[in-house]
C-alpha cells in the first residue's frame, strides 16, 4: 500500500519545466510554473536597469516615459512568454503563437529601447572605441534590415517551427532570435547610437517600411493557403472550437492587421521628429545668418 501511495504521490507532482514548448498532453488550465521565463525576464530588466536614467535625475515627462515604457516592455515580455500564453502559443494554437511573435519582435523591443538612458548609453560606447566600432557594424541599416527579414521567415518556415517547438531548447531558440533581431533592428531608429549622418528621416521611414513588409507575406500566406501547415498546430487538442485551419487563418489575420498599425505608427513618430528636428535645424541657420 505504501508503495502504491508513494507512486501516486510522486505522479501527482508536476513536472517543472524551465521553457515552454509543445506537449502531446491534452491543454489544462492547471497554472504551470516556468521559472526559466521569470530567469530570462529579471535578467532583462537587469540589462535595461544598468542604462535607465539615473535616480537623481529630475522627474522631466522624458523620464517619465523612459520608466512607463521600460515597465511596460518587461511587463509584456513576461505576459507572451508565462504560462498560460507561453505553453498556447509553444504547442496548441498558431493564433496565439502569432501574437507572441508581434510582441517580441515589434513591441517589446521599441520599448525596451526607448527605456535606456542614451545620453548614458553614448557615454559609454564613446568610452570604448572597439565598442564603438563593434555597435556600428551590428546595427547598420542594410544589414540589420536583410538579417531580421531572413530571421523572419526561417522563423515561420514549418520544418522549423515544428522541430525546434517539440524541445524547451528550440522554443526558447524561436522566442530570442525574435526579440534579440527586433531589438538590432530597432536600434538605429529608437536609440540612434552611433550616430549616421547619412540615416535621416526620410531613410529611417524607408528603413521601417521595407524591413517590416515580410510580415505582411507572411501572414497574407497563412491567410490564403489551404491546409494546416505546421503540423505542432494540426495534431495539437483543440482549446477552443477553432479549427487547425482556422486557427492558422486567424494567426495570418493577426499578423497583417496588427503589424501594420504598429510599423505605420512608429514611422509617423519618426516623421514628426524628424521635421520637428529639421524645423529647429533651419530655425538656428536663419538665426546665424
Amino acid at each position: 500500500m505504501s508503495s502504491v501511495l508513494g507512486q501516486y504521490s510522486l505522479a501527482a507532482v508536476p513536472t517543472i519545466r524551465l521553457w515552454c514548448s509543445a506537449r502531446d498532453v491534452a491543454w489544462t488550465w492547471s497554472w504551470q510554473a516556468y521559472p526559466g521565463v521569470w530567469a530570462f525576464v529579471v535578467t532583462v530588466g537587469f540589462l535595461v536597469r544598468a542604462f535607465r536614467p539615473i535616480a537623481t535625475d529630475p522627474m522631466t515627462v522624458a523620464r517619465r516615459w523612459r520608466a512607463f515604457a521600460g515597465l511596460s516592455g518587461l511587463l509584456l515580455l513576461w505576459i507572451s512568454l508565462d504560462w498560460p500564453v507561453g505553453p498556447l502559443g509553444a504547442g496548441y494554437l498558431a493564433s496565439v503563437d502569432a501574437v507572441q511573435f508581434i510582441v517580441l519582435a515589434m513591441i517589446v523591443p521599441p520599448l525596451l529601447l526607448a527605456a535606456l538612458d542614451h545620453a548614458r548609453v553614448e557615454r559609454a560606447v564613446r568610452a570604448r572605441p572597439r565598442a564603438e566600432r563593434l555597435l556600428e557594424r551590428l546595427t547598420a541599416p542594410l544589414p540589420v534590415m536583410i538579417a531580421f527579414t531572413i530571421v523572419m521567415i526561417v522563423t515561420h518556415v514549418p520544418a522549423v517551427v515544428d522541430g525546434l517547438m517539440r524541445s524547451q531548447g528550440g522554443a526558447f531558440l524561436l522566442d530570442l532570435s525574435w526579440l534579440v533581431s527586433g531589438i538590432v533592428f530597432w536600434w538605429p531608429v529608437v536609440v540612434g547610437i552611433p550616430d549616421r549622418p547619412g540615416f535621416p528621416g526620410p531613410m529611417r521611414l524607408l528603413y521601417l517600411f521595407f524591413g517590416t513588409q515580410v510580415h505582411l507575406f507572411i501572414g497574407t500566406w497563412l491567410l490564403v493557403v489551404h491546409f494546416p501547415v505546421y503540423g505542432t498546430y494540426e495534431l495539437a487538442t483543440r482549446v477552443s472550437g477553432l479549427s487547425a485551419l482556422t486557427d492558422q487563418q486567424v494567426a495570418g489575420g493577426i499578423m497583417v492587421g496588427l503589424t501594420e498599425p504598429i510599423v505605420f505608427g512608429a514611422m509617423t513618430v519618426v516623421f514628426f521628429r524628424w521635421a520637428k528636428r529639421s524645423e529647429a535645424a533651419a530655425l538656428a541657420a536663419g538665426m546665424q545668418a
